[in-house]
């Protein structure tokens, strides 16, 4: 199997700093590794290229005999390989000292990688409630990915569900043979920052028989304030293009018309699909996310007067802030090819383009609100510091956001009652989203 060592941007390390509860490296900056637990649970053997992992999880320089992994020389990560002779599935476990877990909204961060962005490797973050240092008492699922990005990438998970528990957290490789996995700066802290959110994609639009670029352009865009008119140029290569910099401007609740055209490269018909990240989790076809675009156009060049016209309705229970939305077209219909539907693939032929939405909160008063969304309760509203939950639907997690958009709380709860300190909150309206297992709800909250 071909392994490919990757150039990756760099990224500074975290100093250990006010509200910061702990801090690993590898450099010096924490316990270090061999106050690790590593289980190599797989047993399996890597192959000759990647020998030096020895023990599951190995500290390795990351410019150094081993190889480049990025460098700096002499700036060292934890590093897992799934690459085996014979191939198999790793099962490696990196798991960390006791951490007691205390504070405001205590967050877990770690830097990752995957060294070959042909083969990456994939991995989960589980939790001990409990502290013990056994596979058996990992009974929380903080994260996974099917495939770490290639460059050097920052992640979160929320503990606030654990404060006042001593917890050990721990990576686990669970690739098949794949190549490297890189973990670096990993530390908890009391101030929870939501990362940015990866979506899926580039897209790719080429012909499956001849392997030639199928890019069939998408030429506009005209939807609640963005009017982006692109080139109508064939086969050119540019399968999917990012227009982020360009903002729609909805509100919870209602409706905004979407107008597309595009070149069918002929006489042939083509189809539209958009995908908008209304509850911002980076997936882009959750329930109420796709709109399939019921007109067709057919025999356009993107400049003549051919196009597609459909109603985007904009959840009332949508979160406030910017989130993404993708345009997809592709020649053929539904029946033709149901990946129309599918925010994460491409066809023959067409092309997908993203941007960005911008949604505000309705104007509704607080009493409208929390009438609409009678099987949320929250009191006392307005609320000094401690507001109160009550749910008929467990609560997975909330979100708190003031009305310019920006999410200035995050919880994980899985309960029905609970309450949560906005103590820390100035004065004024907010907008609480709690995702629910019947899905997502809202109220609006005063802060005196």
């Amino acid at each position: 199997m071909r392994k490919v060592l990757l150039n990756a941007m760099l990224v500074s390390l975290p100093v250990f700093g006010f509200g910061q509860i702990f801090q690993e490296n590898f450099d010096g900056n924490g316990p270090g590794i061999a106050a690790w637990t590593v289980i190599d649970a797989d047993g399996l053997t890597p192959a000759t290229a990647v020998n030096f992992i020895t023990n599951g999880w190995n500290r390795i320089d990351r410019q150094g005999a081993n190889g480049s992994f990025g460098g700096p020389a002499g700036n060292y990560a934890a590093m897992s390989t799934s690459w085996y002779t014979p191939a198999g599935t790793s099962n490696d476990w990196l798991i960390s000292p006791q951490v007691a877990v205390s504070g405001a909204s205590p967050t877990l961060y770690w830097d990752a990688k995957a060294q070959d962005a042909e083969y990456p490797d994939g991995y989960k973050v589980m939790l001990a409630p409990n502290g013990g240092n056994t596979i058996a008492d990992f009974t929380v699922q903080l994260y996974s990915t099917a495939g770490e990005n290639p460059s050097w990438t920052s992640r979160a998970a929320d503990l606030t569900p654990y404060i006042g528990q001593n917890v050990r957290f721990a990576f686990v490789n669970n690739s098949n043979d794949k190549f490297m996995l890189l973990v670096d700066n990993i530390k908890v802290d009391y101030t929870y920052v939501q990362p940015p959110l990866t979506y899926c994609g580039p897209l790719v639009f080429a012909d499956s028989f001849f392997g030639e670029d199928g890019d069939e352009p998408i030429t506009l865009v005209n939807f609640a304030g963005i009017n982006n008119v692109t080139d109508d140029e064939l086969y050119v290569g540019n399968s999917h293009e990012f227009f982020l910099d360009q903002i729609a401007t909805v509100t919870q609740g209602q409706s905004y018309d979407i107008t597309l055209k595009g070149n069918t490269g002929g006489d042939y018909e083509n189809s539209f699909a958009v995908f908008i990240d209304w509850n911002q989790n980076g997936i882009l076809d959750d329930a109420g996310e796709v709109y399939q675009v019921t007109q067709t156009i057919e025999n356009s060049t993107g400049t003549d007067a051919i196009q597609a016209v459909h109603s985007i309705a904009v959840p009332s229970t949508a979160l406030t802030g910017n989130t993404r939305m993708r345009v997809k077209k592709i020649y053929g219909t539904i029946d033709d090819d149901p990946n129309l539907i599918n925010p994460c693939l491409g066809s023959d032929y067409g092309q997908a383009e993203d941007y960005t939405v911008n949604v505000l909160a309705s104007s509704l008063a607080v009493n409208e609100i929390n009438k609409k969304n009678s099987s949320l309760k929250v009191y006392p509203n307005p609320v000094t510091d401690i507001l109160n939950i009550d749910s008929q639907a467990k609560v997975k997690s909330i979100k708190v956001y003031d009305l310019s958009g920006k999410n200035v709380l995050s919880s994980e709860i899985n309960q029905t009652k609970f309450d949560v300190n906005l103590s820390r909150l100035t004065s004024g309206t907010y907008i609480l989203t709690a995702e629910t297992e019947n899905g997502l709800q809202s109220a609006k909250v005063i802060k005196k």
